[in-house]
């Protein structure tokens, strides 16, 4: 065995524990050789789960290519949602890599690195389809999306490599005589001095 989980019982303190419906999802997570021998199944009792090595996370995945802060499960609107976090690591469900929030069913098989997970849904019947939800919430594996904390994080990325690219130029041009830093101000207030 390569991989070890939390106990129990640190769960259950550190989670917020909603309601009992919620109880009739879980994670099904084999041994690492395969999906014939069930390692652990983890009742999900909280509506957002952390995975990952980190022991701040419900679910501590301690093995190897598996990220701190691997990825995410949260339940809105009576579906669960897994979310990568944007490790080296990389989450897949059904054969097709996670790069934006996935709307789990019934039966979808979770690899994170070595390690599959079965996610089980008994609230879910087996002969009734589930509702899709939100168009623009779904994630399609050919228009990858980039939403919430990750969009934030990439456009305040892009504007300060921007705003110090501009710094940059100006700083270096008025060292090299090229241009001189009062010019740029406006009229006004170069006459000021």
């Amino acid at each position: 065995m390569k991989f070890a989980l939390r106990n129990r019982h640190d769960l259950q303190r550190s989670a917020v524990i909603v309601s009992r419906e919620f109880t009739l999802a879980k994670l099904v997570i084999y041994e690492e050789a395969g999906e014939e021998t069930v390692f652990e199944d983890f009742e999900l009792l909280s509506n957002r789960i952390l995975i990952g090595s980190s022991p701040d996370n419900q679910l501590v995945l301690d093995a190897p290519n598996i990220d701190p802060a691997h990825a995410s499960l949260e339940l809105r609107h009576d579906h669960w949602i897994l979310q990568d976090l944007g490790g080296p690591g990389g989450t897949i469900v059904n054969g097709i890599t996670v790069e934006g929030p996935y709307y789990l069913q019934h039966n979808d098989l979770i690899e994170l690195a070595d390690i599959k997970i079965r996610f089980r849904d008994q609230n879910s019947e087996p002969e009734a389809e589930p509702e899709p939800p939100a168009e623009e919430e779904v994630y399609s594996p050919t228009e990858p999306t980039v939403k919430g904390r990750v969009w934030f994080a990439k456009v305040a990325a892009g504007t300060l490599a921007v705003l110090f690219l501009i710094l940059l130029i100006l700083v270096v041009g008025h060292y090299a005589g090229l241009l001189n830093m009062v010019d740029l101000l406006p009229p006004w207030l170069s006459q000021m001095r």
